[in-house]
């Protein structure tokens, strides 16, 4: 049995040398966004490819990616209607990171390290759901509420979006797969065995990237406006969660990673992009490094309650 406090402690001292790394002058932010790059364009996509190609598809695999955007479109939608006399460019921050899951970063390596093969095929298809939430939905909310575009009276450019999906090098990986595994090819023991060793990295590198953008310079004014949205994300995403770990009809590492996708941090996506549309790039660090920590903390607790 997997020693659950182990793949913790572990994972936390990985993001721990990243911090400690970033505090030391020897690797920054800057550095940082290279690591993303290599984790985003080479690491994860080859996980992602390996996966899909050997995946056995079926209805309950399916629904994974399904449940991650209905969830997503649902708490868009609620919180729509609370903060609909919002000011502009707080209702763009605001939905941009009520939906939307850091998967990569933190689920990955941690049900990989508990789990195994068949956790990461379950968070895998996760975060292929996830993927048109962040780069399609949340992309599209901070381009129509972006106070950029307000002051510049410009137009959201749809084409220029599309563009930008369709380059996605995780989106081209999932489709590839896909479509080997549809057409029934295999492929070469070489390419398997290149995509095993670039995927082994992908854990260290996610982890060590979560200590090197975790920052704890906090400042009190905009409080108010992070406990919201604190409150709407674990609070729907836990009662959710928890309905459909105990009563989906399905094996229990299923439901444990349904559950726990539902917790997970504010996606990493949203600083570039809060920088691209002009929002508070200061604020959704802020929101990413307290999530992590309470994301963190909820799926040791989960796990340890709610076995493996």
């Amino acid at each position: 049995m997997v020693d659950v406090n182990y793949v913790f402690l572990l994972s936390l001292s990985i993001i721990v040398i990243g911090f400690i790394l970033k505090k030391l002058n020897i690797v920054t932010e800057e550095h940082g966004k290279v690591i993303a790059k290599i984790v985003f364009n080479v690491t994860l996509p080859a996980i992602i490819l390996r996966v899909m190609s050997t995946l056995e598809i079926n209805m309950a695999l399916i629904l994974i990616p399904l449940i991650m955007i209905l969830f997503s479109l649902g708490v868009l939608v609620f919180a729509l209607i609370l903060f609909r006399n919002a000011p502009r460019e707080k209702k763009g921050l605001i939905l941009m990171t009520v939906i939307g899951f850091n998967v990569v970063h933190l689920a990955f390596p941690l049900v990989e390290g508990i789990w195994g093969a068949e956790g990461f095929m379950y968070i895998a298809l996760v975060d292929m759901g996830n993927a048109i939430t962040v780069f399609l939905i949340c992309y599209l909310i901070g381009a129509i509420y972006s106070p950029k575009i307000e002051s510049e009276g410009l137009e959201v450019n749809f084409k220029y979006i599309g563009k930008k999906l369709i380059k996605s090098t995780p989106l081209i990986a999932y489709i590839i797969g896909l479509s080997i595994n549809f057409s029934g090819a295999i492929l070469p023991d070489f390419v398997m065995d290149l995509l095993i060793i670039l995927g082994r990295a992908n854990t260290a590198l996610t982890l060590l990237l979560l200590g090197i953008y975790l920052n704890f310079k906090f400042e009190k004014a905009e409080w108010g406006l992070i406990i919201k949205v604190l409150i709407i994300r674990y609070s729907i995403g836990l009662t959710v969660g928890l309905i459909l770990f105990f009563y989906l009809p399905f094996n229990h590492i299923y439901r444990m990673i349904i559950l726990i996708a539902l917790i997970l941090p504010v996606g990493l996506a949203t600083i570039p992009f809060s920088v691209e549309f002009d929002y508070d790039e200061r604020l959704i660090n802020m929101m990413v490094t307290l999530t992590i920590i309470i994301s963190f903390s909820l799926m040791w607790i989960l796990v340890l309650i709610l076995g493996v």
